[in-house]
């Protein structure tokens, strides 16, 4: 929601009209994504995202000062004194206060909110004819963006161990977003380490659907306790800390549920999980998990599963992402991994061939790389000695890989629905090289092909296609209609489809069987 531009609300609080400000001849559009936090370096900045009429979406940081151009004559500059004239006025009627000249010969000052709000709201509030007739022609929040030289690289120490990106070519994609804090991905699992140092400043409030509290601290007797922060790491580990492994969506916020115990658990907590989703607006449910024996999907599960995809993220539908499963073994199309509005994630290696364990069938989408290091229960606690771990693997570590990216792209382009970005990831998935596709462009192994991060983003933010190997689809079908040849049949995934679901069924948990989800994939044909 955008946020008002009153004079005295508070910083965060809604008002009446959209906060804004001109950049030039551009009305930009401001959206305080939370609220204001220390840096390293003690400055108090608040998140926002910059909405500007050409179609981008900024992420970027504001503090107490805002930027304002002065016309000439409008202010008086005398060594060692305040600056005085009708623009400082005009200025100071709208509860600031000029600080320095930044460049005198062009009329640009630095001037600071005092009332307690943020750089903003002066600027909006100076955006009006008073202002203008006083000779302030502009003003706008003293943004902090971030810069790049070549392609972004992170500098976490263990980054070169994380194949699975380069592979994915995740550093070009980081040069055209890396999330914002506005986007919160759920990792539904086994619980996370809370205190981790690669998560900590990461994670906001979870929930322990097993326990019935709020705190998702895995158990440390049950077997496979590190699974979810495994997960979580994948997703949003701290980037550029100095410490550990770069997440796949850096900047993204991360939430924890655990679901995942040695015990059976009631469906009730799965749909008390996907609750949860809902519940904090969150724009991506990660799930490597599903049942131990092939059980059809129960309708309560199954319905509450299409109202994250439909109605989460603000009624643009959340990004419900699942893992495969490790079984070697075809899908059915009544199951959990098929239900109406899951994106079902399939597992590939080093070599983008298939794992041997991934399973298959109508219900895969895409497949990623294997996240094989990443973040472990911290000190003994885990799988190996240490924070991190070499040994994860599976499509477990493969759907929160492709959940990295479903969080780049709902940072990236917020304004579509849950439909509109599965229908871009499908299209620009990259042809699996040992795919062989049938006539809608599906492969029962490998689905719709790779999942192509840049190519994906490019499309989400309206940029042209990268070139060579910019992640076209592959020609694999022709619509009638237009002649196009495209990947995805159109009709393949309906707001009916999602609305009648099939269902959910009791929990059952099995570290072979940790990582299967996905979402029917119906044969459809065009025209």
């Amino acid at each position: 929601m955008l946020l008002g531009a009153v004079s005295g609300a508070s910083a965060g609080e809604p008002t009446a009209r959209p906060l804004g400000y001109h950049d030039g001849a551009r009305r930009v559009e401001v959206e305080r994504l939370g609220p204001a936090v220390r840096d390293a370096a003690g400055r108090r900045l608040t998140p926002v995202r910059l909405r500007y009429p050409s179609g981008h979406v900024v992420a970027a940081e504001i503090d107490r000062t805002a930027i304002v151009a002065l016309e000439p004559g409008a202010v008086e500059l005398e060594a060692g004194a305040a600056p005085r004239g009708r623009a400082r006025d005009a200025v100071a009627a709208q509860g600031g206060r000029l600080v320095r000249p930044l460049m005198p010969s062009i009329g640009l000052w630095l001037a600071e909110e005092i009332g307690g709000e943020d750089g903003a709201a002066l600027a909006a509030r100076l955006d009006g004819p008073e202002a203008r007739a006083a000779g302030v022609r502009q003003a706008q929040p003293n943004l902090y963006l971030r810069r790049k030289a070549l392609a972004y690289t992170p500098t976490d120490p263990h980054y070169p161990a994380q194949w699975y990106f380069h592979n994915l070519g995740m550093p070009d994609a980081w040069d055209l977003g890396r999330g914002d804090a506005g986007t919160t991905v759920v990792v539904i699992d086994t619980g996370c380490d809370m205190v981790h140092p690669d998560l900590v400043a990461k994670l906001d409030p979870g929930l322990d659907v097993v326990a019935g509290d709020t705190d998702p601290t895995p158990d440390p007797g049950q077997s496979g306790a590190a699974h979810g922060t495994s997960c979580a790491g994948l997703v949003g580990a701290a980037t550029d800390n100095g410490v550990g492994i770069a997440g796949g969506c850096p900047e993204c916020r991360l939430r924890c549920v655990r679901l995942l115990a040695d015990v059976a658990v009631p469906t009730s907590a799965d749909v008390d999980a996907f609750q949860f989703v809902l519940d904090t607006d969150a724009a991506v449910a990660s799930n490597s998990w599903g049942y131990v024996d092939p059980t059809p999907v129960p309708q309560p599960l199954a319905d509450a599963i299409a109202s994250v995809a439909t109605n989460g993220r603000g009624g643009k539908g959340a990004l419900v992402l699942f893992a495969a499963g490790n079984d070697d073994r075809v899908l059915g199309d009544d199951e959990l991994e098929a239900a109406p509005g899951v994106w079902c994630i399939g597992a590939i290696n080093n070599f983008d061939e298939a794992t041997p364990f991934t399973n298959s069938g109508n219900a895969l989408d895409v497949v990623a790389p294997t996240g094989t290091f990443t973040t472990d229960i911290a000190g003994p606690g885990g799988e190996e000695p240490g924070d991190y771990t070499s040994l994860f693997g599976g499509t477990s570590s493969a759907c929160p890989v492709a959940a990295g990216v479903a969080g780049l792209l709902a940072s990236a382009a917020p304004e579509l629905t849950s439909d509109e970005l599965y229908d871009i990831v499908i299209h620009t998935a990259r042809p699996a090289p040992y795919a062989v596709p049938d006539a809608n462009g599906h492969d029962l192994v490998y689905g719709f092909g790779i999942l192509d991060p840049t190519a994906a983003l490019r499309s989400a933010l309206g940029l042209p296609p990268a070139g060579a190997g910019g992640g076209a689809p592959a020609e694999v079908a022709e619509d009638p209609v237009s002649g196009c040849h495209c990947a995805l049949p159109g009709a393949a995934r309906t707001a009916g489809e999602r609305g009648g679901a099939a269902g959910l069924a009791t929990l059952a948990l099995g570290l072979g069987a940790w990582g299967r989800a996905g979402r029917r994939r119906r044969a459809t044909t065009f025209g």
